[in-house]
């Protein structure tokens, strides 16, 4: 299997890119969790749905549309980027007016600064988004993610050093203005970018027709995605923190993988949107790609959460439990469905996504009633929610599958064998942890951190081993095409056939088809 080298080069920096930000990031929410409580957490949480909510408005219309138009480039990032001041400067002005009345709603009083300094960095992320977007299209994804690794380092050294010296919840709210600073001036420098004052009346109707769908299907997203937390914010401080925290952590794998994923492969699909063939492999490749790698996390954090929680950010986020094991359920699901957005959007047909998203909204919102009413606090919300979710997720995957011409078999190929070792790993993972015969192995060790830590990771070593076991027993072309195509996207071709000459001098080398980017070569 041979994959877009464009494709390979963007996973490749992608991957890099995730790595090192995932261990620092790791490190770093360690540190702050163990310094903040839930309240804090619950705080910053209505700051961020302000900031989220704009951001989510006007990051992927714009983006998107910036890499669909193939053509008169200075003139469609010209108008983009004009479009995107003028609402940027309305909704920042707005939010700066009503912070006092959205912060007497929750009867929290700190959230009124820390709304509007998360409007300082949405203005500052919102003049990022042109420029950065002209990176993807261009396929300089090295640079794209040398500074969006920067630009992460940046928030988490931040949010450590912050965290230790007390600023509570401003710790996460000062080192995201200035990582928002960072990405902007960064963005600009490298692509070169310089707006035309006057890119003409077609280049903003261009924009306007392509973003429009998106826009407005961001915008139920957003509903279907913050007013839960917006509803849960009622119930205190601390329980919006343990809900948030959960929301957040379940979501990690989807966005490492699957949203790593789609941003590298959405270019490539926009280059070949009119040749429905190549379309089509790539999207069933990236699926394929994304369910190997994230479900495994996916499902063994749903058996281990509690232990996971309790040794990593310490008891007082036992409370997020139900809502993280709620939320990895729907992830199962979400992680697809970011390249799904990919598909919708390289093709021209935004419009898709927002009419799933639409017509999921009333359904959300009787979700969080009888999370809250019938079923009782955070969980239940969570739980209703995911089910809601799933359900729309599925109709939405089932749409793009018609339009990449993708019919069942062809997805029941490709994702049925991860999907499987996933739920035998999890059932192994359970019953290891049920027998507790780990567990006993470990008691006699001290300090216990030491104990709880060992026990824990002989679990997930378990989960990793009987994971890749029962998928190379199920699927072994599919095992070996995942196992090339990372191949492919963690060494550069040179280095490839490099070590693919030294095997072959060998006397009794690695087959030589291990080693190949090509099974051709």
């Amino acid at each position: 299997m041979s994959i877009d080298p464009r494709i390979e080069t963007g996973l490749r920096w992608a991957t890099m890119r995730q790595v090192v930000t995932g261990v620092v990031g790791t490190v770093g929410a360690l540190a702050y969790t163990r310094f903040l409580q839930p309240e804090d957490l619950g705080m910053f949480g209505l700051a961020f749905l302000v900031y989220n909510g704009l951001f989510l408005l006007v990051e992927a219309p714009i983006r998107d549309a910036v890499v669909y138009y193939q053509n008169q480039e200075e003139t469609h990032s010209s108008a983009a980027f004009w479009l995107l001041a003028v609402f940027a400067i309305l909704a920042v002005t707005l939010v700066m007016i009503f912070a006092d009345a959205w912060a007497q709603f929750y009867q929290s009083p700190l959230a009124a600064p820390l709304t509007r300094a998360m409007a300082v960095a949405f203005l500052f992320q919102a003049a990022a988004v042109v420029p950065a977007g002209l990176l993807l299209k261009r396929f300089q994804f090295a640079i794209h993610e040398g500074l969006q690794t920067l630009y992460e380092l940046v928030l988490f050294a931040g949010w450590v050093t912050l965290s230790l010296a007390g600023f509570g919840p401003w710790a996460l709210v000062l080192p995201i203005i200035a990582g928002a600073i960072f990405w902007s001036a960064t963005t600009w420098v490298a692509s070169q970018f310089r707006p035309m004052l006057h890119p003409g009346r077609a280049g903003y109707r261009d924009i306007l027709r392509f973003s429009k769908s998106l826009f407005g299907s961001k915008l139920i997203l957003y509903l279907n995605a913050n007013l839960d937390n917006a509803a849960v914010g009622t119930l205190g401080g601390t329980a919006l923190g343990w809900y948030n925290l959960g929301e957040s952590q379940a979501a990690y794998g989807g966005v490492v993988v699957g949203a790593t994923v789609a941003q590298i492969a959405l270019p490539a699909m926009a280059a070949v949107q009119d040749r429905l063939a190549q379309l089509k492999q790539i999207y069933l490749e990236m699926l394929r790609l994304a369910a190997t790698l994230s479900t495994p996390m996916q499902i063994g954090a749903l058996v281990l959460a509690d232990l996971m929680l309790a040794f990593f950010l310490g008891e007082q986020w036992l409370g997020a439990v139900p809502v993280l094991r709620a939320y990895l359920v729907l992830w199962l699901v979400r992680t697809l469905l970011q390249i799904c957005d990919a598909v919708t959007s390289a093709t021209g047909r935004p419009v898709v996504r927002f009419a799933v998203d639409l017509a999921q909204l009333p359904f959300f919102v009787a979700g969080i009633w009888v999370g809250l009413t019938v079923w009782g606090g955070i969980a239940g919300v969570a739980w209703a929610l995911a089910v809601v979710r799933s359900v729309a997720g599925l109709v939405y995957f089932a749409l793009t599958m018609r339009i990449t011409h993708t019919s069942p078999r062809d997805v029941f190929r490709f994702l049925m064998p991860s999907s499987f070792a996933g739920i035998v790993m999890g059932l192994i993972v359970y019953a290891a942890r049920d027998s507790g015969i780990i567990q006993r192995w470990t008691a006699a060790i001290s300090p216990s951190i030491i104990a709880e830590g060992l026990n824990l990771a002989a679990l997930i070593l378990t989960g990793v081993a009987s994971y890749f076991a029962v998928l190379f027993a199920v699927d072994r072309p599919g095992f070996r095409a995942v196992v090339v195509l990372v191949w492919q996207i963690l060494l550069p071709a040179a280095w490839r056939a490099r070590l693919l000459a030294m095997a072959r001098r060998l006397p009794n080398g690695i087959h030589r088809k291990t080693l190949s980017a090509n099974p051709r070569e």
